[in-house]
Formats: structure tokens, sequence, C-alpha cells
């Protein structure tokens, strides 16, 4: 199980954006409601058959959109970590507190060069889960 250090400020606005999902959901989005009512966590992440999501107490969840399992179970890759942290502060501004700083021992990505995401592809995740390095354990 992986849990980000979340404040009783974070964790009060994560519940809030779970609470006000269902209702406030872009169209785009909306076909998620589901699975934010079931799990009580925060889509972060959308990927083609899995969702990356965050609970109120900071613990980092995956669930199939495509019926691949039932249930939610732990993220415990720290780059999908990064990544759905990285993808859900861009939509919810107030998780920007949990993207991991970078820590000293880390070099600058060298698929990305920094950016987050691969040359000519903003739109695209990098391996480095978008935050722009990658560090000691790291095989990038």
């Amino acid at each position: 199980m992986t849990l980000v250090p979340v404040t009783a400020e974070t964790s009060d606005y994560i519940s809030r954006c779970v609470r006000a999902f269902c209702d406030e959901a872009p169209d785009k989005l909306h076909w998620q409601t589901q699975y934010v009512a079931e799990f009580s966590a925060l889509p972060l992440y959308i990927g083609w058959t899995e969702t990356i999501g965050i609970r109120a107490d900071g613990e980092i969840v995956r669930w199939s959109t495509e019926g691949e399992y039932i249930g939610v179970r732990p993220v415990e890759d720290p780059i999908w970590v990064r990544a759905g942290l990285v993808e859900g502060s861009k939509r919810y501004p107030g998780l920007q507190a949990l993207i991991p700083a970078r820590p000293p021992d880390a070099r600058t990505c060298p698929v990305c060069s920094g950016a987050g995401y691969p040359p000519g592809w903003p739109h695209i995740g990098c391996s480095c889960g978008g935050v722009g390095w990658v560090d000691a354990e790291s095989t990038g």
C-alpha cells in the first residue's frame, strides 16, 4: 500500500473533491462517477484500462475500468504514484504539494530532459512520471 503524507487540510480537500465529483465532473470524466462513489477515491490518472486515484487518507489506489478485477488494488510503483499525482494536480491544484520533491541524488530524466513529457509529445506521460527527474533506483 502506498500512502502519501497528507495534512488535515489536504485530506479535507480530497474529501470535498470526492463528494463533489458526481455533480462537478466534466462530461468526459462523468463515466468515472460510479468508481469514485464506490471506492471513495478521487481519479488522478485515467489510463486505457485502469484509473489511479487518491483517498482522503493519502492512500494511492487503482481500479479496473474494463472489468479485469473487482475493487481497488494498491499502486506500488513510485513512477505511477508520481504520474498520478502530477496528472491529478492539473485538475486539482490543491494536490500539488503532494508531488514528491526532487531528491538530492536524483538525475534529470534522460528521456524528457526535465520537461516531464517526451520531446514533441506534451500530452504523453514520461517514464519519470512527469516530474522531470529520476531517482537512484530508476533505470531510466
